[in-house]
């Protein structure tokens, strides 16, 4: 009887797993295949949603991800690295590892609930077959999806780095382009630093923190692995790349990279020259810069160019120059402790240049170790050297005794100009600055005293005060000079002259390129 009964048992459990398990577990084989592909679509969404995934923020862009994200991704820049620099990566990778976990999570549910059931007890014919069916086409649903989702990342990855770097290198030429056709830079007059590309201190919502640690300064804005056409800085804000774009934006503002003040408006952008002024004490360098500003606002005005001081330091120093111009009162002594920069802006139609003019006290120019301070002469494409003419010993010899009051009057110079000019060329040299590139206005000043001696005055053009100085002993001076600077032009003004022949004609022989129109 027992024996029929075992018959009888089994005979039906072949039955019910040929007739009813099979077809049950075909179907719930397309069910689980299905729900496996959905579990990897799923866990990706998840993923870039953000819950679980190694999200990499602009912190960990500075610090790197050891063993996950290459040093060359690391940037200083407080922004959002672009998604297909590093992110894609780890993006996958959290997908897979989610996947995987939720499978491996089901075999173990699946295997243990057999285990506890003594694999269905009574049932086991409708029960095994169906659970471990379920397992394996879940499996192998995330193992066909898995790799094609993988797959798709790697593609749109590759694509992005196949069309990327071509497109930065474009958007960086053109902004590189730019800058070299109009010559830009961004120029400090506070550090006086100069750098092809400012730095952008962004205005959005940063605490007193990142301000003070300068977490709000974005070094390098020129498309990369931060953002090709856009960024997204940490506090959400985004930001155009581009030096040319980033200047018109009203979230950024412009700062030097080296001390972080502030920088005028359009720099890096706009034609930027800087013109230092050196010479020895008391040769008129401060008169000069004082005609040579005022003229220029009077000659600008004439040739319907705007002339702006961009900052209230300039605009201070503007109304001192014009109000001791008007009363004929002379210059007041150049403070020792530091030069004094005068920035303007010229602007006419699409033509803009801002015009740094560059004022250091003879003492400190003429003194070897002061003048070491002095970084702008080493970024100035023309210096101006003035020379008073009241220093030429020979002047001095012939004219200083039957011309005592002149003399008086003119303050003159103690320095000798070879001296005072050299002190400047020779720390430019020592320095690697290649002043063979560069040109120099060579200005001798107080024209006005000078006619008051009874000595024969050159004529108003280049070659004759050459020669002019080279008949009143100058001459190995002016060799020198000639031989330093790739360009010398000689000119004869007085620091009391503001009509267009006056130190406005140095100014506008410094800016050269579009502003020859001026007086």
């Amino acid at each position: 009887m027992r024996v029929i009964g075992f018959a009888v048992y089994y005979a039906g459990a072949l039955a019910c797993l040929l007739f009813v398990t099979v077809p049950v577990s075909l179907v719930l084989a397309g069910v689980s295949l299905v729900t496996g592909a959905v579990a990897v679509i799923v866990a990706a969404g998840l993923v870039l949603a953000g819950p679980g995934a190694g999200l990499l923020t602009p912190d960990g862009a500075r610090t790197g991800l050891p063993g996950r994200v290459a040093r060359e991704f690391v940037r200083r820049d407080p922004a959002w690295p672009q998604y297909f620099a590093a992110q894609a990566i780890l993006d996958a990778g959290a997908t897979t590892g989610r996947a995987w976990a939720w499978t491996a999570g089901a075999w173990r549910a699946g295997i243990a609930w057999l285990a506890d059931t003594n694999c269905g007890g009574f049932w086991w014919p409708i029960v095994v077959l169906p659970v471990l069916t379920v397992l394996a086409a879940g499996s192998l649903g995330v193992a066909v999806v898995l790799p094609a989702c993988l797959l798709v990342i790697a593609a749109l990855t590759l694509a992005a780095w196949i069309t990327g770097p071509p497109l930065v290198y474009l958007l960086r030429g053109v902004d590189a382009g730019w800058r070299r056709m109009l010559r830009s830079r961004a120029s400090c007059t506070a550090c006086f630093a100069t750098a092809a590309v400012p730095a952008y201190r962004c205005r959005g919502a940063h605490g007193p923190a990142q301000r003070s640690s300068g977490d709000d300064l974005h070094r390098d804005l020129r498309p990369g692995r931060l953002g090709v056409l856009w960024r997204r800085c940490s506090c959400g804000l985004r930001l155009p790349t581009m030096v040319l774009r980033a200047a018109h934006s009203r979230h950024l503002e412009a700062c030097c990279p080296s001390c972080g003040e502030a920088l005028f408006a359009g720099a890096g952008r706009v034609r930027d020259v800087r013109a230092p002024v050196f010479g020895a004490a008391s040769a008129g360098k401060t008169q000069f810069i004082m005609a040579a500003l005022v003229g220029l606002h009077r000659a600008a005005d004439k040739a319907g160019v705007a002339v702006t001081m961009p900052d209230n330091r300039g605009r201070i120093a503007y109304e001192v120059y014009a109000d001791l111009i008007s009363r004929a009162a002379p210059a007041p002594k150049t403070d020792t402790t530091a030069p004094v920069a005068v920035t303007v802006r010229l602007e006419q139609g699409l033509n803009t240049t801002l015009l740094h003019l560059f004022d250091a006290a003879g003492e400190t120019l003429t003194d070897r170790e002061q003048n070491a301070g002095l970084s702008y002469l080493d970024t100035a494409e023309t210096l101006t050297f003035v020379l008073d003419p009241f220093s030429i010993r020979r002047i001095r010899d012939e004219h200083g005794a039957a011309s005592a009051t002149v003399f008086t009057d003119a303050n003159a110079a103690l320095h000798d100009p070879e001296d005072a000019y050299n002190a400047t060329a020779q720390r430019l040299q020592e320095y690697g600055v290649r002043t063979d590139r560069n040109r120099l206005a060579f200005v001798v000043t107080k024209a006005d005293l000078l006619r008051r001696l009874p000595l024969t005055m050159p004529g108003d053009d280049s070659a004759a005060v050459r020669d002019w100085l080279r008949s009143y002993g100058l001459e190995n001076l002016v060799v020198t000079a000639e031989r330093d600077f790739r360009q010398v032009r000689f000119f004869l003004v007085s620091g009391r002259d503001t009509d267009p022949d006056g130190p406005v004609s140095v100014l506008r022989w410094v800016l050269m390129k579009g502003w020859g129109g001026i007086g």
